[in-house]
């Protein structure tokens, strides 16, 4: 009990303080439930497409071209392209998290996932449409002007003084994931055609992982995915086989 409650500390103080508002105000408490479940309501039309999409990534877009448009080689063109992809999207903000969390563990760097998700936030086209309609294309285009430059200098910012190694291996330390055999995943083809040996590719990253195997058994690895699968065991100091 205490393991669960310590693994899910704001699901737990969430229940007691609805718990508490149902103590205090019956009125509240249901108008509570009533917004969370409009908001449960919406998740659910949109969620199973937006891991349908975050899988569709992670399996047929091969490393090599994330990290050539949103890799940390990319520069302006890649913070471009995440303005461009972030003001495109449809769908919530919660919506971006799954997404980028796949072109983060393929690839992408921290500064342009920072970038399509403050994109996706507050520069949406659709969203652009509305705010013409209302405020003028005066407002709106100097909002844009002032604000995507902002976005970009802000994810440069953040990503200075954060890791991405370390949002990634947060990110699969929530999911309980072996976070080196969560990012040698992401590094490799992801074809599961059984060329190494293994049932697919999941398999054949924990071989990796466990200093069983080399990246060049893989069938489908150019030199830049054996490259990348190499610095991955060498910084997470995993002994070759």
């Amino acid at each position: 009990m205490i393991d669960i409650i310590r693994k899910r500390k704001l699901l737990c103080v969430t229940l007691f303080a609805y718990g508490v508002v149902l103590i205090l105000d019956r009125g509240i408490f249901l108008a509570a439930v009533d917004n969370m479940w409009m908001f449960v309501r919406e998740m659910i039309e949109i969620f199973p497409a937006v891991i349908v999409l975050a899988a569709l990534i992670t399996v047929w877009v091969p490393p090599h071209v994330i990290m050539q448009y949103f890799g940390a080689s990319s520069g302006m063109r890649g913070k471009l392209m995440s303005v461009l992809v972030g003001s495109v999207s449809a769908g919530p903000i919660y919506a971006a998290f799954p997404v980028t969390q796949s072109l983060l563990r393929k690839g992408a760097s921290l500064s342009n996932v920072i970038t399509i998700i403050s994109a996706w936030a507050v520069v949406k086209v659709p969203m652009l449409i509305v705010e013409v309609k209302f405020l003028g294309i005066d407002f709106a285009a100097a909002r844009y002007l002032f604000t995507v430059p902002a976005i970009i200098g802000m994810s440069m910012l953040i990503s200075s003084r954060m890791k991405r190694e370390d949002v990634i291996a947060a990110g699969v330390h929530a999911e309980g994931v072996d976070a080196v055999v969560e990012e040698l995943l992401a590094a490799l083809p992801g074809a599961n055609c059984g060329g190494c040996g293994y049932s697919g590719c999941a398999a054949f990253a924990a071989g990796l992982r466990h200093g069983n195997e080399e990246p060049q058994k893989c069938a489908l690895a150019n030199e830049e995915v054996e490259r990348q699968l190499r610095a991955i065991l060498e910084r997470y100091e995993v002994p070759s086989a």
